[in-house]
């Protein structure tokens, strides 16, 4: 959405002069104030630097579990003996400090394994970063929701904790297939030009597996997406020749279920 601004035209008279006169004299001196202030601050943000005059107060971290692709559903579907990932995320809560170091470590029932390649993550008062964790189930297990609890702490100090819950939702049947959506060219569609973009995406009531591309029935491509992709797009660049075509996607599940799609466009 364009934004239309009215330009005031500018009027140069001896009084105007005066006062560009008087706004270039004060701009150094409230640049040097502000310089001041800046200063004071930057300490705590470049981690490790004076706070400046400014004090430091130290707060329990944050954390959270961003694993949840699907619609207010908590937790990621997997199979029995899948491995999947979950994304960390620590907040440092603290105001005026110097930089901090939080360890972060994920609780799993008995039988599941957990691996944090990376578990440790410094951050700056205010500062926000993430951790990748992965769970793999037992290769025999009940289906159900099984709770994992992410725990992050200062490094160095008990009682700074903070913690987040999520599921490992384990799944052994499946029967519906996957949809696929936003096809691109789309059904009768005329493109032009070298090169175009085609795409399309798809979702799964579980987790989308792959999804292949054909075009006039020969293979082009696939992508493979990740373990607990709800949602997966697929995008291939490809040089047209001019006349009639078909694009046919096909989108997998983990459990074989596929569905599929075939567009017919115009290439001038």
């Amino acid at each position: 959405m364009s934004r239309l601004t009215r330009k005031t035209p500018v009027v140069r008279t001896a009084l105007g002069a005066a006062l560009v006169l008087l706004t270039l004299t004060l701009v150094p001196v409230a640049h040097a104030g502000k310089a001041g202030t800046n200063g004071g601050r930057g300490g705590p943000k470049g981690g490790g630097g004076g706070t400046g005059g400014t004090s430091c107060t130290q707060s329990a971290p944050g954390a959270g579990v961003q694993n949840t692709y699907g619609w207010a559903q908590g937790g990621s579907f997997g199979l029995p003996g899948q491995q999947l990932a979950y994304l960390i995320t620590v907040v440092n809560y603290d105001v005026g400090c110097s930089s901090s170091s939080f360890v972060v470590s994920l609780t799993a029932p008995s039988g599941f394994a957990v691996s944090i390649p990376s578990d440790t993550i410094s951050l700056a008062s205010g500062g926000t970063g993430y951790v990748w964790a992965y769970v793999t189930s037992p290769s025999e297990v009940a289906d159900g929701d099984y709770p994992l609890t992410a725990t992050v702490t200062r490094a160095g100090a008990s009682g700074s904790t903070g913690s987040a819950a999520s599921y490992y939702k384990v799944y052994s049947s499946d029967d519906v297939a996957p949809t696929l959506f936003w096809a691109s060219p789309g059904e009768g569609m005329t493109i032009t030009g070298r090169s175009y973009n085609v795409s399309v995406s798809s979702i799964d009531d579980h987790a989308v597996e792959k999804i292949d591309l054909y075009i006039d029935d020969v293979y082009r491509a696939t992508t493979v997406c990740d373990g607990i992709a709800y949602t997966c797009s697929l995008n291939y660049a490809w040089s047209p020749s001019a006349g009639q075509h078909t694009a046919t996607f096909k989108s997998y599940d983990w459990m074989g279920n596929v569905g599929g799609t075939t567009t017919h466009f115009t290439v001038e």
